[in-house]
């Protein structure tokens, strides 16, 4: 006979499994599966959503130059296209599943598991925060037709419609949700959701009254205070977009009365915001309040912004260097965050370009952009201004390099000495400052207090003492036997490793010693005469640049005037005396008509002087636009026509001198040069265009040329073939005979070889080559002279010669035929 408890045990267990059924819709089923799906399953999967929405709220960072996002669902730096790397909304996802399928009970389409409908809005929110928004709206849409009670489908009707926005069907959204936005009571629950829901939709249409509309109802009713913060932060934004100031400022003190019910950044953004935008607090109330906030210990995390809003209130008041002061306090900040940085940057760019401080405009736009991503278009514009300023920064930086040298070698020997051994005094006290610097304020500096005299930890002593070895020494690497010569010898290894095979290579150590900074300074006057032209052509493209660039007429006068003051040589004289004038033509005509007679009567030959005298007749048929005038010059070039295209080149230089058709010119001058006078003249010419517009993608272009000279043409003259040309000269005077005898040429050669053909080449100044191609065989000459007998004593009269193409080749590059 069984026993009572193992009947009672065996009854259990029978009941048990009769009740894990979800076929059967029995009240033991239906209460066994709903506990399980409650307390079990979805208890689990709701907790890690919980963890994942407080990641994601504790990790997002607000970028409070834009327009935050009513919801934000992505990080910093993440691919918004892909899953999202915040832990928990997978593990989310995975219990909704769970619950879905083990606990579902589905009898004739009908849900028998109250807490199903719960499981697929978690899974639907899950997947809308993972960012896959297509299988979330799929969940959200399955919730909706099965049923839910209301409060569940008044959720996730709401939930559908976000994502609906997240996949760009803004307008879909707002058709789906206005009705239930307006039938919902201020006291509902979801009220402040769907009105928020509906705020985001106009936003992302930039319909900003109707967002503004929405967003302020749900932030005016959310029960969660920092949601409610967040609505009227944003609000405040809008308000301020609408250039509503007295609304924007009720809004952010709507945050501020919160407190410390809302979230602290906000906060403080909102109390920044409500200072300056009050246009009836006096500078000095602005200033105090900031600066208590500043004080108070709580707000450290944020001083970044408070420094900020205090440099934007000194700039506005002209107080340059004090608000300077305070972007380096900002960007000094241990707590600084990636946007504010990056808004720092932006506003000292703009400051400095404003100024016409190009070069710190140029610093702070790479440091900008070494932030952003390459990719984005905003970094496409930033590059492209900083690609502007690339040539100024150039001829800048060569400028004052110029200016050194040449003051340092206008010194005597002793001054030079002198100079130097200043410089390293200065270098030395420079780097111990850095050292003070480095160690105030930080959070052991208590335990570095340099009690002991010892020397290595004495940061003054250190760097003393390395400023002594450095002037002993020079910089050694870090070998055995450092000491044994002035010379070191470093092994390095090639590419034939494989053959155990080493190149010793001399690396001369340079002692910063003042005897040794005086050796590296030029010498003679051939090195001097070379820094004094290229610090002349230096000022030159900086007055032009700043002229017919950026438009700075009062750097553009500077630099030319100093240019002037100088005595340069004619050529670069005369440039800088027409840019003075055209600079001066309107706003100071008396001025302006000193230049031009200046240059009139020490310069009257040049292209400038002509162009002064007679603009009318010096336009060259009337065309007058760089543009025309540059196209006629490579026209005349494309013909041969070398020595006209010339004299039209130098003869537009004035017209265009300045502007961005002048390293045009000057490349097409250089190739012209080159078919006229030979490869010298050529090289000669690109390296001029090559220094004078080393920015530009002429003179780029120029210096690739130069450095395929060396290479190329050597390989080539090499190379021989059995190709011929037979070749006629004749000066260019003979028009009437060349193109009698060309004409007659073409003729013949069409009836005895077809095959062969015949060019005009301008070969240079004073002679044409009519030219014969397509010889193989010097005997076929030969042979058609002998069958056309009155051919043979026609060309007998002519000088006439047979050359290979590399010959001929060599005539034309470097132009050394005689005749």
């Amino acid at each position: 006979m069984l026993k009572p408890t193992f009947s009672l045990a065996v009854l259990s267990c029978f009941f048990l499994a009769i009740s894990c059924s979800t076929s059967k819709n029995r009240l033991l089923n239906r209460e066994y599966h709903a506990l399980n799906t409650r307390y079990n399953v979805l208890f689990n999967g709701k907790e890690a959503f919980a963890v994942g929405e407080r990641i994601l709220a504790e990790a997002h960072e607000d970028n409070f130059f834009e327009i935050l996002p009513i919801e934000p669902i992505s990080l910093q730096g993440e691919n918004f296209d892909d899953t999202t790397i915040v832990p928990g909304f997978d593990r989310a996802e995975e219990k909704s599943v769970k619950a879905v399928q083990k606990h579902s009970i589905n009898i004739d389409q009908v849900q028998h598991n109250r807490h199903i409908d719960q499981a697929y809005l978690l899974l639907g929110k899950s997947r809308y925060f993972d960012r896959r928004f297509f299988p979330a709206l799929e969940a959200f849409n399955f919730l909706l037709k099965s049923g839910a009670d209301f409060r569940t489908y008044t959720e996730g009707r709401i939930w559908r419609e976000k994502t609906n926005i997240r996949l760009q069907n803004h307008r879909l959204a707002i058709n789906n949700l206005r009705d239930m936005t307006d039938q919902l009571a201020a006291k509902n629950k979801f009220y402040p959701l769907a009105n928020a829901t509906m705020a985001e939709a106009y936003l992302n249409l930039s319909i900003t009254d109707s967002a503004l509309y929405y967003l302020k109802k749900a932030a005016l009713h959310a029960n969660k205070r920092k949601k409610k913060g967040r609505y009227f932060f944003i609000s405040g934004q809008l308000y301020e977009q609408l250039n509503q100031i007295d609304s924007a400022r009720w809004a952010y003190q709507q945050l501020i009365d919160l407190n410390r019910k809302t979230s602290r950044k906000l906060l403080i953004q909102s109390k920044i915001k409500q200072l300056l935008l009050n246009s009836d607090q006096g500078l000095e109330r602005k200033i105090g309040a900031l600066k208590k906030m500043l004080n108070n210990f709580e707000n450290e995390p944020f001083e970044h912004s408070i420094h900020r809003a205090l440099a934007k209130i000194y700039l506005q008041e002209g107080q340059d260097s004090t608000a300077l002061a305070f972007y380096n306090a900002s960007q000094g900040s241990p707590f600084l965050d990636a946007y504010t940085q990056q808004q720092n940057y932006r506003d000292l760019s703009d400051y400095n370009f404003e100024k016409g401080n190009y070069q710190n405009t140029g610093a702070y736009l790479d440091s900008l952009l070494s932030l952003m991503d390459g990719k984005s278009l905003e970094a496409k514009k930033l590059q492209r201004k900083r690609d502007n300023l690339s040539e100024i920064i150039r001829y800048e930086d060569l400028r004052k390099e110029t200016d050194s040298i040449l003051h340092l070698m206008d010194l005597s020997e002793e001054e030079q000495l002198s100079f130097f051994e200043a410089f390293l005094e200065e270098k030395t006290a420079r780097a111990i400052q850095a050292k003070k610097t480095e160690k105030k304020g930080s959070p052991i500096a208590f335990f570095n207090r340099q009690k002991s005299a010892f020397y290595f930890y004495n940061s003054n002593l250190v760097e003393q003492g390395r400023q002594t070895y450095y002037s002993t020494w020079g910089q050694r690497p870090n070998i055995d036997f450092w000491r044994s010569s002035n010379v070191l010898r470093t092994a390095q290894v090639t590419e034939e490793e494989e053959k155990d095979a080493t190149q010793v290579t001399e690396v001369n150590v340079f002692v910063e010693k003042p005897e040794n900074f005086v050796a590296l300074l030029p010498k003679g006057e051939k090195a001097k005469d070379s820094l004094i032209n290229a610090n002349h052509n230096t000022y030159l493209q900086l007055g032009m640049i700043y002229k017919e660039k950026f438009n700075d007429l009062q750097l553009a006068e500077d630099r030319l005037q100093h240019l002037l003051e100088q005595l340069p040589q004619p050529k670069i004289a005369v440039q800088g005396l027409y840019h003075l004038y055209k600079i001066y033509e309107i706003e100071n005509p008396p001025l302006a008509e000193q230049y031009k007679a200046r240059l009139i009567e020490q310069y009257p030959e040049t292209a400038f002087a002509k162009l002064l005298l007679d603009p009318d007749s010096y336009s060259g048929e009337g065309i007058m636009t760089p543009e025309k005038l540059y196209t006629a010059a490579l026209h005349k070039f494309q013909e041969q026509s070398f020595t006209e295209a010339l004299e039209s080149l130098q003869n537009i230089e004035a017209a265009i001198s300045g502007n961005e058709w002048a390293p045009k010119v000057a490349l097409l001058k250089a190739h012209t040069l080159g078919r006229i006078q030979g490869i010298e003249a050529w090289k000669k010419e690109l390296t001029q265009v090559s220094v004078n517009f080393a920015a530009s993608d002429e003179g780029k272009n120029a210096l690739a040329l130069l450095q395929q000279f060396n290479d190329t043409l050597p390989q080539t003259a090499l190379k021989v073939y059995h190709n011929y040309k037979w070749i006629f000269p004749f000066k260019k005077s003979d028009t009437e005979d060349k193109e009698a005898f060309l004409k007659t040429l073409k003729n013949r050669i069409e009836n005895f070889q077809p095959r062969w053909k015949v060019s005009e080449d301008a070969y240079d100044e004073e002679y044409i080559f009519i030219v014969v191609h397509g010889i193989r065989n010097q005997n076929d000459i030969d042979g058609w002279l002998r069958q056309d007998k009155d051919w043979a004593s026609a060309i007998s009269q002519t000088n006439n010669f047979v050359a290979l193409a590399t010959q001929y080749r060599e005539y034309m590059i470097n132009k050394n035929w005689t005749p």
